[in-house]
């Protein structure tokens, strides 16, 4: 059951993804692809390539999940995790550009992404190593802080959802297949998340479905190959992995890709059924009332979960986030709440 829901939940996603948090037109650049497709009516169109590649990604699971078993021990790259972290960072820094602007303006960029990635990693390694709430972990905080915050609050402003236009678009194979390769990198080293490992495979590239196709594909192959990299390394690299270890042996997962293709195609099916009354509920809804929900919301459950220290962590972190807006850099910079301690540590 743990297993079946990841796998879906890594397909639906999709749909509150690309309908919340919408921004206006002057801030568009600096969040999800998705929403610039919505901002463009395209909204079907983001969920049919999001499921569509996913599908197609647990497609493409199938052997890769069998080929890891076949090399066991030999799937465990840990040694290599350190310099692979610190190549990724630095690509990832380098791959900010002023399009108008010149070398100056290019590496005034990339300086105030290092100084965003920095600003993750410390607070990651101040939160994950000093701050507890009765031994829960603060990585909750930190990442909702650190992404989700600025993405409703760039919503906040928004006049809302444009009319979206009812049209089916398919994937491109090799975006899939770019995105599945990713979500092997990703199960392969800890530290590395799918919107990384995408950022990488995407390079430079502004388009949208592009993108979208990819990290769905990325965050499909990355649910399900944690297994494999569980099964024959004794490697865990998810929550869900470790959870799913408590109820049977890793010797019993060789049934898991079957039964991620089945989940991932009925996922498909059930999330281009929901997008379409979807759209007419989330266009209906004021999006800065929406925004204001979930934050509260998230609040909430911070709280709740984390206690007043968790709000301290979320505070910070949605701060550190919101500097994305302001210095136009790409969020994945964030990430440095993970990646920095994974170096040190």
């Amino acid at each position: 059951m743990i297993f079946v829901s990841s796998a879906v939940y890594s397909v639906v996603s999709i749909i509150p993804a690309v309908f919340v948090g919408v921004p206006d037109e002057d801030t568009s650049l600096a969040v999800f692809p998705a929403h610039r497709m919505v901002l463009d009516g395209d909204g079907f169109a983001a969920i049919s390539i999001s499921a569509v590649s996913s599908f197609l990604s647990s497609l493409l699971c199938v052997p890769v999940y069998y080929i890891i078993l076949l090399a066991g021990k030999s799937a465990d790259v840990s040694p290599l995790t350190t310099p692979v972290l610190i190549a990724v960072t630095a690509y990832l820094i380098l791959l900010e550009d002023d399009g108008f602007g010149g070398s100056l303006a290019k590496w005034k960029k990339r300086f105030l992404a290092a100084v965003v990635f920095l600003l993750s990693g410390v607070t990651g390694i101040i939160s994950l190593r000093y701050f507890y709430s009765e031994g829960i972990s603060m990585l909750f905080p930190i990442l909702t802080g650190l992404f989700a915050f600025p993405t409703l609050v760039a919503g906040m402003n928004s006049e809302g959802i444009p009319d979206q236009r009812i049209k089916f678009v398919l994937p491109e194979f090799k975006n899939v297949l770019r995105g599945t390769v990713s979500g092997l990198f990703v199960s392969l080293f800890p530290g590395i998340s799918s919107g990384v490992a995408t950022a990488i495979s995407v390079g430079r590239g502004d388009d949208e479905k592009r993108y979208i196709a990819s990290i769905s594909s990325a965050n499909t192959a990355n649910t399900i190959l944690n297994f494999a990299i569980l099964q024959s390394a004794g490697r865990v690299r998810s929550g869900t992995a470790d959870a799913f270890l408590y109820f049977t042996s890793p010797e019993n997962y060789g049934y898991l890709p079957i039964l991620a293709l089945s989940a991932s195609f009925a996922a498909m099916a059930f999330s281009l059924l929901i997008s379409v009354p979807a759209m007419g509920l989330f266009s209906r809804v004021s999006p800065s009332k929406l925004s204001r929900s979930v934050i509260a919301f998230l609040v909430l459950v911070v709280l709740y979960f984390t206690g007043f220290e968790g709000i301290a962590v979320f505070s910070v972190a949605s701060a550190i986030g919101m500097l994305t807006l302001l210095f136009r850099v790409r969020r994945i910079h964030c990430m440095g709440a993970i990646i920095l301690p994974a170096i040190l540590y």
